[in-house]
């Protein structure tokens, strides 16, 4: 009798703790540096380009229309995720027109970026289960230029990998935070773009703000409670 209680008590702690392991690791983005160099001064503002879909693996449910608007709404969704995280955390952003000049003499910075890969994965198995089944992709290559010293080279040139596993969904409720409510709004309420998707642009975008304030700190224009740390790829 005591072997059966005991059962009972360590057995669903044992998997709540497994599925609460697993669950905490499905989703997240990471930054892979490339290139760093040093540039003058702290910029006043941001300018966010649309990110270039051409030549990215994408891997989802549409094709001819409907992936042409899937690839406009990623656009727009990631695009409004950085100007809206880097305005709240870390300096004032804007979006950039799509054949926008700038002048040299702004101290400005200009992001600029390609997808590179998007996997949709399954959101029935995302929307039921979670846990890491159905994931999605997510990746991209930025570059960030010092509008001062032209468009020609980018001063800064990272990567951002990752994905999510979790939808909310029968079994695995997430709270919506408000980058991803902004970032569905952007896209005139997402509904063409995957829950999962939705999530990892807001991570990216989060990354894409972390890299920058990294490159600010390590110059030493902005204090230590400014600063927010990248989560560096594990290689």
């Amino acid at each position: 009798m005591k072997r059966l209680s005991l059962f009972r008590t360590v057995v669903p702690a044992a998997f709540a703790l497994a599925l609460a392991t697993l669950f905490s690791s499905c989703a997240s983005v990471s930054v892979d540096t490339h290139t760093s160099h040093e540039t003058d001064r702290m910029p006043k503002k941001v300018y966010v380009a649309l990110f270039e879909t051409d030549g990215a693996d994408f891997r989802v449910d549409r094709d001819k229309i409907e992936l042409a608007e899937f690839k406009r709404e990623l656009q727009v969704m990631l695009q409004k995720g950085i100007t809206t995280d880097l305005s709240r955390r870390l300096i004032p952003a804007v979006a950039a027109g799509k054949d926008q000049s700038f002048a040299t003499s702004e101290n400005a910075w200009l992001i600029r970026g390609k997808f590179t890969r998007i996997h949709q994965g399954s959101r029935a198995l995302r929307g039921t289960i979670g846990f890491g089944l159905g994931r999605t992709r997510y990746e991209t290559r930025v570059s960030v230029y010092d509008l001062s010293k032209g468009t020609a080279t980018p001063f800064l040139t990272f990567s951002t990998i990752g994905g999510s596993g979790a939808e909310p969904g029968a079994v695995t409720a997430i709270a919506t935070d408000p980058l991803t409510i902004v970032i569905e709004a952007a896209a005139g309420g997402a509904g063409g773009i995957a829950h999962g998707l939705t999530e990892d642009t807001a991570r990216t975008a989060r990354e894409i703000t972390a890299e920058l304030s990294d490159y600010m700190y390590q110059n030493r224009w902005i204090s230590e409670d400014k600063w927010i740390e990248p989560k560096a790829l594990r290689k």
